[in-house]
């Protein structure tokens, strides 16, 4: 009865765990330029649509490349001269295209006066009030 036990708990932990890192798969949907990854320490290989990467794969994206990547129901874009692991880069998406905070205001509300005025000339200032010092002989 103990060995039934221990063996359900050792099935029950090994399901636990698959189903958890079963969302660290990306599978390549595009590859547009020279897109790689590396296999061991100094050895890349060109990514190829279909494969599927892994969280701590590190990939490389070349000069006007870029990878898109599925993950379950999201899609992740890795855009040009890019290195790092899929999961580093995939969260650098993520969090660069949010922006928080920002107010807009409305321009009829606004104080401030449309035309600004300023002690410095500019070359059209000059040469209209030059045009009033001269006097023109016909």
């Amino acid at each position: 009865m103990k060995k039934v036990f221990f063996i359900a708990v050792v099935l029950g932990v090994i399901l636990a765990a698959g189903t958890v890192f079963a969302g660290d798969t990306f599978v390549v949907q595009s590859v547009t330029g020279k897109v790689e990854r590396e296999v061991s320490p100094g050895k890349w290989e060109a990514v190829t649509v279909g494969a599927d990467l892994t969280a701590t794969t590190v990939v490389n994206t070349g000069l006007n490349s870029s990878l898109v990547l599925k993950e379950g129901t999201r899609t992740i874009t890795i855009k040009a001269m890019q290195k790092g692991s899929v999961e580093k880069l995939a969260a650098a998406t993520v969090t660069s295209g949010v922006r928080i905070g920002g107010k807009v205001s409305d321009s009829a509300a606004s104080t401030a006066s449309a035309r600004n005025t300023s002690s410095l000339s500019t070359a059209s200032t000059r040469a209209s009030d030059a045009a009033g010092d001269v006097q023109w002989e016909e």
